[in-house]
């Protein structure tokens, strides 16, 4: 047994020998510097900013000049063929805008007037524009074949722009930073490329393909087979034999998930959340989706759906109903696992989009199923449409929109994480990716479309919070200019509403005038914001000690 497993696990020289091996072609070199200009921008994000304004603004310079070049001589280079005046005027539009950024640099040399959000505000308008014109093109133009396809990118170009142009700072760093996170991922994929083919080969000589090439091939060699596959698909999806006995104790578990997720949230208990979210089935359709969209399974993908629409119905009116009936006070204003759950945010999405993806690996992968407990944990399904149904029985309709909103985020998140992992691990099957690509990303088009109209709100939420962080902040610091170094008083806390500012301290004595601390805020804040300050005494008694009888 012994000398098994030392042949099983070769020394470290060998071990070293054959990493360098793997590691020495064109392919695995390229990985590396693609992830470590990846993780260069992520932890230099400043030296990074016009690095990317020089790119984007090259980039938009070169289409304009090539859709320029094709429509003078009918040569193109790139992309498919299209009309010849339009591509005229599509190109002397973007040859405005990147002339207008161009301009914007020269008139500031020191980069102030063409900041990263300025860029990606125009770009913004830009791509908004050519959305619109792709969407009003393809719509009055029926009997074209490719009418649907060019629908459905020019929603997604749309959606994708008017976020742009709405709210600038945040794409940027949502760009830069997937573009990051991208380049890291698809860097690592051709690392492991470089290893794979050192142990099992491939017909492709990394010195001379291409990085989709290698990528394709990548899918190509991960594909899991026939076998597995069935055998994801019984877990997944249920079908014969037993398919009803497999969908009845699916609802039992949503019913009982439901029902303890909505005591948990009436008795505000975290620990009976959390039990809830371990026993919540809704995961399962959720991947199932995502996995049946990547395959072109039509029929496994509108049970899932309807799944999965079916569940978040009951979840709602049961949680509703149990909330109703409860003999419980609700405090809506102070119970965590309501406040929690009815303002998302980014965060929230970004969340969900790195669940999804666990767990869809951990489905994938057997060594790592047992990871799905925690996957259950880290996105919450079922409570909040538990949130949806107990605020609604209280009347709180804004409550239960935060909810819901928080609810079709993860769930948007997870079918387009899950379904990129899918495809890298070997789940989608490689011969329908080859064949029918137009019609995987066309049924992926919705979805993405979905995302981009809740990350909407998403955004402003967020924004908002952004705002009022760096208010409480000037705040913050206006009040420790008033109370002074040497002062006794401590801040408890500093918050910024409709009603104006509140201000919380604590310590002995008196105070300076809170007239001072208003006229100390309208300098930061260019007005006088109505102040409550509120004070918490302190008393110090000190008694002398005490010696002999």
């Amino acid at each position: 047994m012994d000398g098994a497993s030392h042949e099983a696990i070769p020394r470290l020289r060998d071990q070293t020998r054959e990493i360098v091996h793997g590691l020495a072609n064109g392919a695995s070199v390229r990985g590396i510097a693609m992830a470590s200009a990846g993780a260069a921008v992520l932890m230099l994000p400043g030296a990074t900013t016009w690095l990317v304004q020089l790119i984007a603004v090259a980039a938009l310079g070169a289409t304009a000049l090539m859709d320029l070049f094709y429509a003078a001589t009918g040569r193109r280079w790139l992309g498919r063929r299209l009309n010849r005046v339009y591509a005229a005027l599509r190109g002397l539009l973007t040859l405005a805008v990147t002339a207008l950024l161009a301009v914007l640099a020269w008139w500031d040399p020191t980069g102030e007037a063409l900041s990263l959000a300025v860029l990606v505000l125009v770009l913004g308008c830009y791509v908004a524009a050519r959305g619109l014109i792709v969407v009003l093109g393809a719509a009055f133009r029926r009997g074209r074949a490719d009418r649907i396809p060019r629908l459905a990118s020019g929603g997604v170009t749309l959606v994708l722009g008017v976020l742009a142009a709405a709210f600038p700072q945040q794409m940027a760093s949502t760009v830069i930073v997937s573009s990051a996170a991208a380049a890291i991922i698809v860097g690592l994929i051709l690392v492991a490329w470089g290893l794979r083919r050192a142990e099992s080969g491939s017909e492709l000589d990394p010195a001379h393909t291409s990085i989709g090439e290698v990528l394709w091939d990548w899918v190509r060699m991960a594909d899991v087979g026939d076998d597995a596959r069935a055998v994801q698909i019984e877990a997944l999806y249920f079908e014969n034999p037993g398919r009803l006995s497999k969908l009845g104790a699916w609802w039992v578990m949503l019913v009982l998930s439901v029902a303890i997720a909505t005591y948990a949230i009436l008795a505000d208990s975290t620990a009976v959340v959390i039990g809830a979210m371990l026993v919540a089935p809704l995961m399962t359709p959720i991947v199932a989706l995502a996995g049946a969209l990547v395959n072109g399974w039509a029929r496994r993908a509108f049970h899932s759906a309807v799944l999965v629409g079916s569940g978040m119905v009951v979840a709602i009116l049961l949680s509703y109903g149990l909330a109703a009936w409860s003999p419980v006070a609700i405090a809506f204003a102070t119970n965590s696992q309501i406040t929690s759950r009815v303002a998302p945010t980014v965060v929230d999405m970004l969340v969900a989009i790195a669940a999804g993806a666990a767990g869809a690996f951990a489905t994938v992968n057997s060594r790592v199923s047992s990871s799905i407990a925690g996957v259950a944990i880290a996105v919450a399904l079922v409570p909040p449409l538990a949130v949806v149904g107990v605020s609604l029985s209280g009347g709180r309709i804004g409550d239960a929109s935060g909810a819901l909103l928080l609810f079709l985020t993860n769930f948007v998140a997870i079918v387009l994480s899950a379904c990129a992992v899918f495809v890298i691990t070997g789940f989608a099957h490689a011969g329908m990716l080859r064949t029918s690509p137009r019609r995987v990303l066309l049924t992926l088009a919705p979805f993405v479309i979905l995302a981009g109209l809740v990350l909407l709100p998403l955004m402003v939420r967020t924004e908002g919070q952004l705002v009022a962080s760096g208010q409480e902040r000037n705040a913050e610091k206006a009040v420790e200019e008033w109370l002074g170094e040497d002062t006794g008083f401590v801040i408890q806390g500093v918050t910024i509403s409709s009603d104006g500012l509140r201000v919380v301290i604590q310590g002995p004595g008196e105070p300076p005038p809170a007239e001072e601390l208003q006229e100390a805020l309208k300098g930061r804040f260019g007005g006088s914001p109505a102040l409550s300050l509120i004070v918490i005494p302190v008393t110090v008694t000190e008694l002398p000690a005490v010696y002999g009888s």
